[in-house]
């Protein structure tokens, strides 16, 4: 799948995110201030099911993430970047039915609640992170102040299953454990709240103290963080994937930001910021590009750190393959589905790229002609000669 211009990059010439909901394996792509949502079908076909663009010719989204409407079910994409706005496009409806504003400068990364998807968190250049509440439309509470972050923020995710534990990392080289649960009353506040007979804005809380935080495990820009479990993956611009997890030996260790470091994986070439690492539901695989266009993956059951395969950029030609030779073109993003039996990664020269394991069906020689009949590209699938077992 080719794109006119760059998928991510810089802060100047957008960014690209992938992302997986339900069954049916959509994901969506953005660049500069267009989104599109695709479909990704068996024997290799992605599928464009939607497009969005937005009206404000300064904005350039960098993150995207999936929620749910409450109500009707109905898939909601959230969508932020350059303006430090949301918005909240009802893909069922197609139109944005809630535009989201408080951050005093751009959006880095967005992650969804487990389990009550109308609650999202948002991590930006302005500092700060916002619990925000898509049901009724409010702030609930801002993270910043002393113990918060002091640089931009650049990545936040969600516990998988515990909805109260909240991870954050950014440029000031920290990362930061938050635990949410002294907000309860607040977020359910939240969700009883009503603009059109309340008589006073909602009144947004601040937390100021993490959990936990720490600086002892990267010295550099932190782009990357994730659960893997109880414990944390986290990536930095020196080649390095760490799995780690907090010194609970003492209290004055947990104070002091001390760590127990489990593993580290190497990548080769990968020291610019914003390359992101992705998982599958289960935790069983990761995958990370890097500068070259390669993508890594690695078995997470294994505890080591050489890849389990090396993914290139190669097209089928005949009964072969043949690699994309246009110069070394990093990859800013990847994704892995559900069951790990697809591997997506986008690229900057406006590429996506499509891994599938080796269990799943070839294409059909007939395929080629009917995706062209559809408007889908066949350049969207490739299986490279590293296949996953």
């Amino acid at each position: 799948m080719v794109h006119q211009l760059q998928l991510c990059g810089p802060q100047a010439q957008g960014r690209l995110c992938i992302l997986w909901r339900c069954q049916a394996f959509p994901c969506n792509t953005f660049n500069l201030l267009q989104s599109t949502v695709y479909e990704c079908k068996p024997n290799g076909i992605i599928k464009v099911l939607q497009a969005y663009c937005d009206p404000n010719p300064e904005e350039e989204f960098f993150v995207c993430k999936w929620s749910t409407n409450s109500t009707t079910g109905a898939p909601m994409l959230l969508l932020a970047g350059f303006t430090g706005s949301i918005r909240v496009v009802d893909c069922n409806l197609r139109k944005v039915v809630w535009t989201a504003q408080g951050h005093g400068d751009a959006i880095n990364d967005i992650t969804v609640h487990p389990t009550r998807p109308s609650l999202f968190v948002t991590a930006s250049r302005d500092h700060s992170l916002r619990l925000w509440n898509l049901e009724t439309q409010v702030c609930v509470c801002t993270m910043v102040g002393d113990g918060a972050h002091t640089n931009e923020v650049l990545s936040v995710d969600f516990h998988a299953s515990d909805g109260n534990k909240l991870l954050s990392a950014g440029m000031d080289h920290t990362i930061k454990m938050w635990n949410l649960q002294g907000l309860s009353s607040q977020i359910e506040a939240s969700f009883q709240y009503d603009a059109q007979t309340a008589k006073r804005a909602f009144h947004t809380t601040t937390l100021s103290c993490p959990d936990f935080s720490t600086h002892k495990v990267h010295w550099a820009y932190v782009d990357c963080v994730r659960w893997f479990g109880d414990i944390v993956l986290s990536k930095s611009v020196h080649n390095k994937i760490f799995l780690w997890e907090p010194d609970g030996s003492s209290a004055e260790a947990k104070r002091k930001g001390y760590v127990k470091c489990h593993q580290e994986y190497s990548l080769e070439k990968a020291k610019v910021w914003f390359i992101r690492m992705s998982l599958d539901l289960k935790c069983s695989l990761m995958a990370c590009g890097d500068v070259t266009g390669q993508v890594y993956l690695w078995d997470m059951h294994t505890l080591t750190d050489e890849p389990q395969a090396v993914l290139d950029r190669e097209l089928p030609i005949g009964k072969g393959l043949a690699k994309v030779s246009n110069g070394n073109v990093t990859v800013r993003q990847t994704a892995v589905s559900y069951d790990a039996s697809i591997i997506l990664a986008c690229c900057e020269d406006g590429t996506i790229w499509r891994w599938d394991s080796a269990a799943t069906p070839e294409p059909s020689d007939e395929e080629p002609s009917a995706r062209e009949e559809d408007g889908e590209s066949s350049h969207a699938s490739m299986q490279g000669s590293d296949e996953m077992e």
